[in-house]
């Protein structure tokens, strides 16, 4: 889980928390809700549940839970779709954790954190509405998206982004490293270590139609 949230993601869990609590209390010993599902899946995929140490194949239908890290094998594509509506579509060789997961229709609120480290992953999601944040760590850049499509690739030292539809902001991970770019349809950029996000530059069509191929479950 991610050690360092600043004040305004603290601020959208304790929103919530207290959402959840008005909704009345789990009771003891009851299941964590499942926070979304396996849709589709080609070759190999493994989960390890939070707080477990052996890791679990996946297959269509395997339910998916807060904290949960999910991995794929060479050669596989697998896609996801989370309780909020968006949907992940992870490439081969790909490490995801869902670190937090919260979506709250009654109160009209979204809070989730995706943790990249290694691979490449797709994501679409809906228009996000006033207090929900929805965001991405990798390595060295942080993807804060505000309702669109993007892909990213995360390397141990530099991550790729590029924006297929609507906008998102994406600066580095380290909080003491300034700068903010936000990339429009068909714009990407490469965030390396300690080093602030370069200007958007338009991708080519080779470069972008690579990213579409690999995160697509034939």
């Amino acid at each position: 889980m991610l050690s360092t949230p600043n004040a305004g993601r603290l601020l959208l869990v304790l929103i919530g928390l207290c959402a959840v609590a008005l909704g009345g209390v789990a009771p003891a010993g009851a299941q964590p809700a499942a926070v979304g599902t396996v849709t589709d899946l080609v070759g190999e995929a493994t989960v390890t549940r939070h707080g477990a140490s052996a890791a679990q194949a996946m297959g269509v239908g395997t339910e998916l839970f807060e904290g949960d890290r999910i991995r794929t094998e060479t050669g596989a594509r697998l896609q996801l779709r989370l309780q909020d509506g968006s949907v992940l579509t992870c490439g081969e060789a790909t490490d995801l954790t869902l670190d937090w997961v919260l979506y709250a229709p009654d109160q009209d609120t979204r809070s989730i954190l995706l943790r990249v480290p290694l691979g490449i992953v797709r994501a679409v999601t809906e228009l996000l509405v006033p207090h929900s944040t929805y965001e991405m760590y990798t390595n060295t850049a942080v993807i804060s998206v505000r309702g669109s499509e993007w892909i990213a690739e995360a390397q141990p030292d530099a991550t790729a982004i590029v924006s297929l539809e609507g906008e998102i902001a994406v600066r580095n991970v380290e909080p003491g490293i300034p700068g903010e770019v936000v990339l429009g349809p068909g714009e990407g950029v490469t965030v390396e270590t300690v080093t602030p996000p370069p200007a958007p530059t338009v991708w080519g069509d080779a470069r972008r139609n690579d990213f579409i191929e690999r995160t697509t479950v034939p």
